[in-house]
């Protein structure tokens, strides 16, 4: 299964590198956008290769295939470096799972390792316990991260950070013989699953050594492309579940969640993509609402800014790409400005204008 995804993953890249920007785009040093996106500057990730980030307050964890670095936040248009803490290479860890107080770094390659740091203090991280087998694609906090989650079924007990224990695999508990890419906590004790080719799960794991399958929804493309990442906003109360798919022409998805206990499913309301460029991670704006605005990193396609009708419909509304990119993520820094992180330039600040 593993190579599965590897091959999925080594997919998505090459596509990535191809999207073409919309037509009427603006130019400027970051690079083209449309007429509504302002390019505000650019702040150098100190290692190269910046592949996801995790705001915790006012503390960005941003990793990379060799270090992470910690930002304070709290001037969102002046990022101060607090520290960076290299390690050599590592891939990829590209989900950040933190509570502010431990780090989870997920080694994939070259070996099979989970690396606990301790970032209580963020400009001195201590690596704190290694857990040999636990090197997910990628591995996520649930319940304040007292545990991890990991994509290929690790369950990690984290209760004591500096002597973490490997206690089960989530995978063989619910029955679940493909692989998964992302485990996402919308509410505490809840998450969504996204699986490589089967249908995304809901699942409830406040156990988290007897996790129960709550509720699933479609996958309408598993030869082409991977569920890579979902969001529920409102920690599950709003009406849509967000989706996007990573690989050939990977989308972004809506569900619609309305009755799901009962169904116990979710229904495919739409999907949208510029290109066959991949999506990859995104945010919804924090005002979101039973619809709302949302950006999407989307390699080589840069960072696309979609809206959600209240029917659940998506349009896209913005767009930046910057010069010799690849948006591996984008999040929202409050209501206009937006971070896009890329592979190669690091961050760029954006400015979203209101039409």
């Amino acid at each position: 299964m593993r190579k599965k995804l590897i091959a999925f993953l080594a997919a998505a890249m090459v596509l990535g590198a191809s999207g073409v920007p919309s037509a009427g785009a603006g130019t400027s040093l970051g690079g083209e956008s449309s007429d509504n996106v302002e390019w505000l500057k650019h702040v150098p990730f100190d290692a190269v290769t910046g592949t996801g980030a995790r705001l915790v307050g006012d503390l960005l964890y941003v990793t990379s295939w060799r270090a992470f670095s910690i930002y304070d936040v709290s001037d969102a248009m002046n990022p101060a470096l607090l520290s960076t803490t290299p390690f050599g290479f590592a891939f990829e860890n590209e989900d950040v799972a933190t509570n502010g107080k431990i780090l989870l770094f997920s080694e994939s390659l070259p070996q099979n390792i989970l690396h606990i740091w301790d970032v209580e203090d963020p400009t001195l991280p201590v690596q704190i316990a290694q857990l040999p087998g636990a090197g997910d694609h990628t591995m996520s906090c649930i319940l304040d991260c007292d545990w991890g989650y990991g994509s290929d079924g690790s369950i990690v007990d984290l209760r004591n950070p500096s002597s973490p224990k490997l206690a089960g695999d989530w995978h063989e508990l619910i029955g679940l013989t493909d692989d998964g890419h992302d485990v996402e906590e919308f509410k505490k004790g809840f998450v969504i699953i996204s699986t490589i080719s089967s249908p995304l799960l809901a699942l409830d794991v406040r156990n988290p050594l007897k996790p129960k399958v709550l509720a699933q929804g479609e996958h309408p493309d598993p030869a082409s492309w991977l569920f890579h990442s979902a969001r529920w906003p409102n920690k599950g109360k709003d009406r849509f579940l967000l989706m996007e798919g990573e690989g050939t022409n990977g989308p972004f998805l809506t569900y619609d969640t309305t009755g799901w206990k009962k169904k116990r499913s979710f229904e495919l309301i739409d999907s949208w993509s510029p290109s066959s460029a991949s999506s990859h991670w995104f945010q919804e704006h924090p005002d979101f609402h039973n619809g709302g605005l949302v950006t999407v990193a989307w390699y080589g396609e840069g960072t696309q800014i979609l809206e959600v009708k209240p029917d659940g419909t998506i349009e896209q509304v913005g767009w930046f790409r910057g010069h010799a990119g690849d948006a591996f993520s984008s999040y929202w820094m409050g209501d206009d400005l937006i971070y896009h992180v890329d592979l190669y330039r690091g961050i760029d600040i954006l400015r979203l204008h209101p039409d």
